[in-house]
């Protein structure tokens, strides 16, 4: 499940930001734990070097900003981002296709 887990941060990073527009680190962190009921906490240790990587790739933009005199980064899905997310939208139905056929249950 942790592999699983591992894999399918960066998707959910993209689904976030896609549907909020835009929030720093910690908003992020925060925003998925909420919605997943808890279930998917992202931890802040790997976290800001996966929104780097994420950034290099072109996956989503960033920009700083100054809130109560500490410098905040918010990041923002960039159209690149979104075609991947779609991509990724497509391979989850594929999977879960499969897993259904299979006769897993809840796929």
């Amino acid at each position: 499940m942790a592999q699983m887990r591992k894999g399918t941060t960066a998707w959910i990073v993209l689904a976030v930001l896609e549907k909020r527009g835009e929030l720093y680190g910690y908003g992020l962190r925060r925003e998925v734990f909420e919605k997943s009921k808890g279930l998917f906490p992202i931890q802040e240790g790997p976290l800001y070097p996966l929104l780097g990587r994420m950034q290099r790739a072109r996956l989503i933009t960033s920009r700083r900003q100054s809130v109560s005199g500490r410098d905040r980064r918010y990041y923002r899905v960039s159209t690149r981002g979104r075609r991947v997310l779609d991509q990724y939208r497509c391979e989850w139905k594929l999977l879960s296709a499969v897993l259904e056929s299979l006769g897993c249950p809840h796929a």
